[in-house]
């Protein structure tokens, strides 16, 4: 087994502790990159408080949602960048007709997160970046997707959504049970209940 596999069955395991653990011991190193955008002024009108991991949280969100939010836009990111290589890659009718719809659902998500965090006044920065984390479609796997065609594309493609769906899940369901922010909880159920669902609907590789 390898030491990323290693790293990425441990941080599964947190997951199903609490997903601020996830946060803090799944990461797999690098750094994010702040995106230089102001701090929202919703800020101002919330009283701010300091989450452990030294992420700034207001009014009604604690560390866990803003942990969930931050990490499912950085995997979401990556799930349609590589749902984007489907069209002129694959080579089954299959597995286009599947990826549509889930792109348009990750960019759905992507959209409602980002709205919470702007409510959250949290810069929509990546904490996330170049970390190879469970779900998460690390850039050397990109690459390496991207340079498929045909049927070895359709395994990776198919292999790198399954992994991500689960995980999507997982810290989903474990943010319903951490988080504080209503509206982060329901999008965290509507998330786990679409991953449950894509993932039944995965076509088989050929």
């Amino acid at each position: 087994m390898t030491a990323a596999t290693a790293a990425r069955r441990a941080a599964s395991v947190a997951v199903g502790v609490v997903l601020v653990v996830l946060l803090a011991a799944g990461c797999g190193g690098g750094s994010g990159k702040p995106s230089g955008e102001a701090r929202s002024t919703s800020a101002a009108r919330h009283p701010a408080t300091r989450a452990p991991s030294g992420q700034a949280t207001s009014g009604t969100f604690n560390s866990s949602d803003i942990g969930w939010i931050q990490l499912m836009i950085a995997m979401d990111d990556q799930a349609v960048r590589l749902l984007d290589l489907v069209p002129g890659h694959s080579s089954e009718a299959g597995v286009e007709k599947w990826a549509k719809p889930v792109a348009t659902a990750c960019r759905g998500e992507l959209v409602r997160l980002r709205k919470l965090l702007v409510r959250a006044g949290v810069p929509d920065t990546n904490p996330h970046e170049g970390h190879d984390m469970p779900g998460m479609v690390t850039e050397d796997e990109l690459r390496t997707i991207e340079r498929a065609k045909g049927t070895a594309f359709d395994a990776l493609l198919l292999a790198a959504m399954r992994e991500h769906l689960d995980q999507a899940a997982k810290i989903a369901h474990s943010e319903r049970s951490a988080g504080a922010d209503p509206a982060t909880r329901k999008l965290a159920a509507s998330v786990e209940r679409t991953s449950h669902t894509w993932r039944a609907r995965l076509p088989r590789a050929a």
